[in-house]
């Protein structure tokens, strides 16, 4: 059997375990990063601050669940949450306390960026994040989908699921894997473009789907480093001297409503002379959402298309 299908199948078991031996008749007891979180077992109100598992729900048919978004910075692929009656919690990464509270859901599902926020949403009704682990990434995002499946008596639909992505994934690992093709990936924000070498975008591209690396990944001890090391800007250059043969480049500025990268900001020539293809993947995706159900088949989608 395949490793990260492995991986995945016995993600599935240990939270189903998991949860089985921790269930009352109203309520589950998860684990929220080591902390242990007890949830109602059927929530029916759902905040969603986190738009991976906002899509998760939808993909499972739990649409009807959610009373509560960030609709400011909606990424497009969920535009049908603008249409419904779905309350808007105001900024992502500073949600609306009183609007919330307002609201008395039953559960708050949030991300990395509102961590800080964690403990006053606590306040107000249980809370998990479902942020991915960009060093666990695969199992993490499994685990994500699992647990949304489980508490809304909808398992069957997200083992499914499950299973269509790790073929998905195995079948781009055939193409990423038989091919020489070398990659970076790119942040545009205000006119600049810097190099993404770790997180969980170049964990999904690297690490998940095997695409090869034009440049050396960091090594842990920066990674893991409180302070943030400088950007390294990816230029004209840059590009003639590390000759990548993909560019993978998320537009933070357009996912955010500013402005895009200007279309010309790279030299053709450069790119001509070094073989170099640059794959705008969609902004809002990459940027806003990512580790869910339908972003993660759209993320597998953009990363394998230079290789077909």
């Amino acid at each position: 059997m395949n490793h990260n299908k492995k991986i995945i199948l016995s993600s599935i078991a240990a939270i189903i375990l998991g949860l089985t031996g921790c269930q009352s008749n109203h309520t589950i007891t998860v684990d929220d990063h080591n902390k242990m979180v007890t949830i109602p077992s059927s929530p029916q109100k759902i905040v969603v601050i986190n738009y991976g598992a906002l899509d998760t729900l939808d993909a499972l048919g739990q649409n009807k669940r959610v009373i509560g978004t960030s609709l400011s910075s909606l990424p497009n692929y969920l535009n049908q949450y603008k249409k419904s009656n779905v309350l808007d919690t105001g900024k992502m990464k500073e949600p609306n306390i009183e609007v919330i509270k307002a609201a008395n859901p039953d559960l708050i599902i949030i991300g990395g960026r509102q961590a800080s926020k964690q403990n006053a949403l606590t306040k107000i009704a249980p809370v998990i994040n479902l942020d991915v682990d960009a060093q666990n990434y695969l199992e993490s995002a499994s685990n994500n989908i699992t647990l949304l499946g489980k508490i809304t008596q909808s398992d069957k639909i997200a083992a499914n699921y499950i299973q269509s992505l790790a073929n998905n994934i195995n079948q781009a690992q055939s193409l990423t894997t038989n091919s020489n093709k070398r990659a970076i990936i790119a942040l545009h924000n205000d006119g600049k473009v810097m190099l993404m070498n770790n997180g969980t975008n170049a964990a999904l591209i690297y690490d998940v789907l095997n695409v090869k690396r034009a440049v050396a990944a960091p090594a842990n001890n920066i990674i893991k480093s409180a302070e943030r090391p400088k950007p390294t800007f990816v230029d004209n250059q840059y590009i003639a001297n590390n000759k990548p043969d993909i560019i993978y480049l998320i537009d933070r500025s357009k996912a955010i409503g500013a402005n895009p990268i200007n279309p010309n900001y790279f030299d053709k020539k450069v790119l001509v002379k070094t073989g170099t293809k640059v794959v705008y993947l969609t902004a809002d995706i990459w940027y806003l959402s990512g580790g869910g159900i339908e972003s993660l088949e759209r993320q597998v989608d953009e990363v394998i298309e230079p290789f077909k």
